[in-house]
């Protein structure tokens, strides 16, 4: 459009030049042609204007393009739920480097435990292939608010599934088996109100086994 305007002008610039030079070699109807200098100067001051408009939207539409490229926090971001949160759900890497696997969505005020627990279905799917977890109690442990999580053996898909033989063995499995678990229900970097630490049951009983040595007492966050 602001091509189309600058065309324009030359046009009539163009046809003024004329007029000028007819004039000045035919003095007869002066008074023609000074109206039809008139109009046309009138008419290259509209395109001018036209044009310096279209200069200025076009200078703005950039500006704009700009801002949202850039990511500017002027822009509007989708709306978050205020009431509500999401809590990461790890998984382990083979040298036992934590991974997020996953995210549960949780309302802000629900109980400490419902957390828990959603958390740990969440983790058993992802990661565990289904063996069940269940976050029981949050227990007072020489003063500290420990979560208690039992592990049931043999409760994978179509009981195929053991944590003794499937994640208890080796020191590499042994070490991913730990850094799930424990860095999915610590929460290290979460801010709010939170347990102090974990103990990991299995079947109600303690966890004494050679590559899962941290599972056998409370771990601390």
């Amino acid at each position: 459009m602001m091509k189309k305007n600058m065309l324009k002008i030359a046009a009539v610039m163009m046809s003024l030049s004329l007029l000028v030079a007819c004039g000045n070699k035919n003095t007869s109807d002066s008074g023609a042609l000074q109206e039809n200098i008139a109009k046309l100067e009138e008419k290259i001051a509209t395109l001018e204007a036209d044009n310096a408009e279209l200069v200025e939207e076009n200078t703005a539409l950039k500006a704009e393009i700009e801002t949202l490229k850039s990511g500017n926090p002027e822009v509007p971001a989708e709306p978050v739920e205020e009431d509500e949160e999401e809590l990461p759900v790890f998984g382990s890497e083979e040298d036992g480097n934590m991974v997020q696997v996953s995210t549960v969505v949780v309302k802000t005020d629900e109980p400490l435990l419902n957390k828990m627990k959603m958390m740990a279905d969440e983790l058993s799917e992802k990661f565990f292939q289904g063996l069940e977890m269940e976050a029981k109690e949050i227990r007072t442990i020489d003063g500290k608010e420990i979560l208690v999580v039992d592990l049931k053996e043999g409760s994978g898909a179509a009981g195929e599934k053991s944590w003794i033989y499937d994640y208890f063995q080796g020191s590499t499995g042994g070490l991913v088996t730990e850094t799930a678990l424990t860095e999915t229900f610590l929460q290290r970097e979460y801010g709010g109100r939170w347990v102090e630490g974990v103990l990991f049951t299995i079947d109600g009983e303690s966890i004494e086994l050679d590559h899962v040595p941290n599972l056998k007492d409370v771990i601390l966050r």
